[in-house]
């Protein structure tokens, strides 16, 4: 069994980016390890570039799926035939440093985190030489507010100590395999499948805590992403830009994120916190969607598809709750008051 498996899915992405973040993977100063690159029914073929790259190196793998499965399905059957103690989600925009995953690894000596996440930058630094923060784990406000804690902030060593989070991004977070086969739904499904992509790592961060489990922030491992889809960094306080960002999201991006959002809390919250919490969550939901409705009214296609998803997401919620650890007021704890 490998110690670690790392898994890249691309879906369209150029081969100049893929190579640099698979480069950045096999640099990684640790022994038995491997690195897959999951192609996800792209449009294009780079499997040839790719072999010819990296073919000759016994820690690379190329594997294929028939059709684009999302995030989640493209990592999901990774993980399930990864046969490692640990495995790596790892988007194709990201540059681990070459000691990202031993930095991170060393933290699972307590056996009760099951995920954790180092430090993500923005790639380019200022012209001062500092950076920009990407994520330093998932935070979650009492109105269930999912965010990047100092997403887009300068990193000035405020998030310089390590942490119990309320969840890692999946951007780069290595998780223990156990721990994910306590939790999965079905045979093989880590990821929540029905939400394809966007939220699939607040929903599987949510069921670990819910199982008992602990997700870890690592601010010695240093990762780089780009992101394409940030947070808007100054939210409703600016509203113009707030509806200038709406707009240049793509639509399905949108759709996904309004969407999977809120499933991700009928399937996971409960109790007493939920009761307390549900007056600020009914506004924040509902001033969410008639904004969105105005600046972008084909919000409103994905009703359907909500409404066709729910009867399976509340089937998983039965699965979840029934199996749940932690109480109510133990979650509860998690939910920050609603200032950033």
């Amino acid at each position: 069994m490998r110690q670690l498996a790392i898994n890249i899915v691309r879906y369209n992405q150029e081969f100049s980016l893929l190579e640099r973040s698979i480069q950045a993977a096999l640099n990684q100063d640790l022994d038995n390890f491997e690195v897959v690159l999951t192609e996800n029914g792209s449009s294009d073929c780079t499997k040839g570039l790719l072999l010819q790259r990296f073919g000759t190196d016994p820690r690379f793998r190329y594997a294929e799926n028939d059709a684009n499965l999302g995030f989640s399905g493209g990592h999901n059957r990774f993980i399930h035939t990864a046969n490692a103690e640990f495995v790596l989600p790892l988007n194709p925009d990201t540059q681990l440093t070459p000691e990202y995953a031993r930095t991170v690894l060393a933290i699972f000596s307590d056996p009760s985190v099951a995920a954790a996440e180092g430090k993500m930058l923005k790639p380019e630094p200022l012209p001062d030489g500092r950076y920009i923060l990407d994520g330093t784990g998932m935070s979650l406000s009492r109105a269930r507010r999912a965010g990047e804690r100092g997403q887009l902030q300068i990193d000035e060593g405020q998030f310089d100590h390590s942490t119990n989070v309320f969840g890692v991004s999946a951007t780069a977070a290595i998780y223990r395999t156990s721990a994910l086969e306590r939790i999965k739904h079905g045979d093989a499904e880590y990821f929540d499948e029905d939400l394809f992509t966007y939220w699939e790592d607040l929903d599987l961060a949510w069921r670990l805590r819910l199982a008992g489990f602990e997700c870890r922030y690592v601010p010695e491992a240093i990762v780089y992403h780009s992101r394409s889809a940030n947070q808007s960094k100054d939210g409703f306080s600016r509203i113009g830009a707030f509806i200038a960002y709406t707009r240049s999201l793509s639509l399905r991006v949108v759709q996904w994120d309004w969407r999977n959002h809120l499933l991700t809390i009928i399937k996971n919250d409960f109790g007493s916190s939920l009761l307390r919490d549900l007056p600020r969550i009914a506004v924040r939901e509902l001033t969410i969607f008639a904004y969105l409705c105005v600046v972008r009214p084909q919000i409103l296609w994905t009703l359907p598809e909500f409404f066709r998803l729910l009867p399976r997401i509340l089937r998983k919620r039965k699965f979840v709750q029934g199996s749940r650890v932690v109480s109510s007021r133990q979650m509860g704890q998690w939910f920050e008051s609603a200032r950033r």
